[in-house]
């Protein structure tokens, strides 16, 4: 789905103007960390005397926004400000953001088809932590850190299956080759599923082989924005869709995994991911 958060921004016009006075919204503004100091020069005034109203206020707010750097991010922090301030604006603010494609998520907005928790049920917690990280610093504009916290998550499930299945050191494997070597340990397992689908040897062997390409094609794309996009290894200068994308194979790969190996493999070690 292809979202605009401006457009989120548009359309709590009202709610600005009317959930906060004109020094709260001043208030507002440098609480976001944007330069506050820009419109000191807009001042209400009593009558006769002609003051600015709130609508130059926030026209003036608005020409802040557009000299940011990151437009984007100076919205996610006018909003998480607006929250801080009047708590009670929460649902006001989640309804008009999902009007145009966006969700609040704990005084953050995320886009409506980038959610984290009804995918990451069944992860443990170390796991769901840190993929809930990745989307938060995603929506906070920090797509090389959301970048780092996926393929950390990633890199705490098959360094543990390296382990159980003494597989040697994953560091002395490349991201792909450490993932493919981790998939390939559950073959029996996905087998085993896969014929209780059909009796068909070679369409279970086709399954296989699809799925486990598909897993090894997914880790190439991590390992690829693991070297190019994370804030350890590469530049932060990245399209947040792309990261998009690369948290979306990270969860794919460790759904994969962490699926099969919690239902179907027998060990006397207990899995911890």
């Amino acid at each position: 789905m292809k979202t605009d958060i401006k457009k989120v921004w548009r359309a709590l016009r009202p709610t600005v103007k009317y959930g906060f006075s004109f020094n709260e919204t001043k208030d507002v503004v440098a609480a976001a960390a944007l330069p506050v100091e820009e419109l000191a020069h807009l001042q209400q005034k009593s009558l006769p005397a002609k003051g600015a109203s709130k609508g130059d206020l926030l026209d003036a707010l608005d020409g802040l926004i557009s000299r940011e750097p990151d437009p984007d991010k100076a919205i996610q922090n006018l909003v998480a400000a607006m929250l801080e301030q009047n708590n009670h604006l929460e649902a006001r603010i989640s309804d008009c953001a999902q009007r145009f494609g966006w969700k609040l998520v704990d005084g953050q907005l995320r886009p409506l088809d980038f959610q984290i928790d009804d995918a990451v049920k069944d992860f443990s917690e170390e796991v769901r932590n840190l993929l809930r990280t990745a989307y938060r610093r995603f929506g906070e504009g920090d797509y090389s850190g959301a970048m780092t916290a996926v393929c950390s998550a990633l890199d705490a499930v098959t360094n543990n299956l390296y382990r159980v299945h003494n597989l040697g050191n994953p560091n002395d494997d490349s991201y792909q080759q450490r993932v493919s070597r981790s998939f390939a340990v559950l073959e029996l397992a996905y087998r085993d599923k896969f014929s209780q689908m059909t009796d068909d040897s070679n369409e279970v062997n086709r399954l296989w082989q699809n799925y486990r390409g598909a897993i090894n094609q997914a880790a190439y794309v991590m390992g690829s924005f693991r070297r190019n996009a994370s804030d350890v290894h590469g530049v932060s200068a990245c399209p947040p869709e792309l990261i998009r994308h690369a948290i979306d194979s990270g969860t794919f790969i460790i759904r994969s995994i962490t699926y099969e190996t919690s239902e179907n493999i027998q060990q006397d070690d207990v899995l911890d991911f």
